[in-house]
């Protein structure tokens, strides 16, 4: 390859250019120190609107299985019928130009709700939401369950692609299926696969989901995506988060029927309303960080109490052990959070507690609070 010895004139007089355009445009300086000129800033995502929740969220009917026993669409057909439907998402922190983290979403309504999952959007800001046309929007982040895995974003239009959702109940082991989404950043990749499975009970470091198990590949980004049946109906949410955890080889989604009550509550209330809770932060006690920290062995060490719950009330204190419920051994966050799904708020629940300084066990009644996080 041949270099030739450019003049300097010319780059003088781009300089003297770039110069005159950032006093006429003005220049944003931030608490940072970096400079962002105002054209950038106005285009980055950002929560200036306001999300106003409605008085009932989007009525959105689960479509039956068809009646006829054919295979379904092919392949392609599935895809051209639900691409439209699915978007990539980049989500941002404070005036970052670039993306802290990205992920997929379904269009679940023609005025702009979109479902996603939670751990997509956690720790961002803003969102951008790009469609499969290469347009793109703000978004606002109704609201997300980190529990579940579960979030949804809103954006300002009126006249969406919304996907078609199937009854999840009606699957079958054995039963093909199609996985659509930003997998690695690559927008439209479309893999396919057999349902492996139902009803999985899968740690996913909260509570636990009876998910839908697929052999269909999910790969970082397909987070928040469709799977979908052979008729072209979005049955379940796919989450890498949770392929990841502990499988490998071993896709696994959220399913639909199961989460519409759960993105419901999110619209209307901003958070999963009737879930009853301790209002503790909890540590998971085991044979390596229980002894040589002069705790037992099992039972959910409480790390800290949360303003306004009932057990800072009842002599409870951070330190303590929780190592029974309602007459039940709790050994594991798994075995509390069991007993805590039987009750709503406003339960009176019964708790054993041991107290690591005395060696003694005693026994509170807590009224529970609702979850509003």
């Amino acid at each position: 390859m041949e270099y030739r010895k450019r003049s300097k004139g010319p780059v003088i007089l781009l300089m003297l250019v770039c110069i005159l355009l950032s006093l006429a445009g003005g220049i944003w300086i931030g608490s940072s120190g970096s400079v962002v000129s105002s054209k950038i800033k106005d285009y980055l995502p950002s929560f200036e609107q306001e999300y106003h929740a409605p008085e009932q969220a989007p009525v959105v009917e689960l479509q039956p299985v068809p009646e006829y026993t054919d295979g379904g669409y092919d392949t392609t057909d599935i895809f051209e019928k639900v691409n439209p439907s699915v978007v990539s998402i980049n989500v941002y922190a404070g005036t970052s130009v670039s993306p802290v983290g990205s992920g997929t979403g379904i269009i679940m309504t023609e005025d702009g709700y979109i479902i996603t999952n939670a751990h997509v959007v956690d720790g961002g800001s803003s969102v951008n939401i790009v469609f499969n046309d290469d347009t793109q929007m703000r978004g606002t982040i109704v609201g997300a369950d980190a529990d579940t895995d579960i979030a949804v974003i809103k954006v300002e239009a009126d006249d969406l692609t919304a996907a078609e959702f199937g009854d999840s109940t009606q699957l079958k082991i054995g039963e093909r299926v199609v996985a659509i989404g930003n997998a690695g950043g690559l927008s439209g990749t479309c893999t396919q696969g057999i349902i492996s499975g139902l009803n999985r009970d899968v740690d996913s470091g909260a509570r636990s989901l009876a998910l839908i198990q697929t052999s269909a590949a999910i790969n970082p980004g397909n987070s928040g995506g469709p799977l979908v049946n052979r008729f072209g109906q979005v049955i379940g949410i796919t989450s890498s988060k949770i392929a990841a955890t502990d499988y490998e080889g071993i896709g696994f989604a959220i399913p639909i029927t199961e989460a519409m009550p759960i993105i419901t509550s999110l619209i209307e209330n901003g958070y999963v309303a009737g879930r009853a809770v301790l209002g503790v932060q909890v540590i998971e006690l085991n044979e390596s960080n229980g002894p040589r920290n002069g705790l037992p062995s099992r039972g959910v060490y409480i790390a800290s109490i949360t303003q306004g719950s009932d057990l800072a009330y009842k002599g409870v204190r951070e330190r303590d052990v929780i190592v029974e419920a309602n007459g039940k051994e709790i050994n594991t966050t798994d075995d509390l959070l069991n007993e805590l799904e039987k009750f709503s708020p406003g339960d009176v629940m019964n708790l054993g507690i041991y107290r690591p300084e005395t060696g003694d066990t005693f026994y509170v009644d807590v009224i529970l609070m609702e979850s509003q996080s």
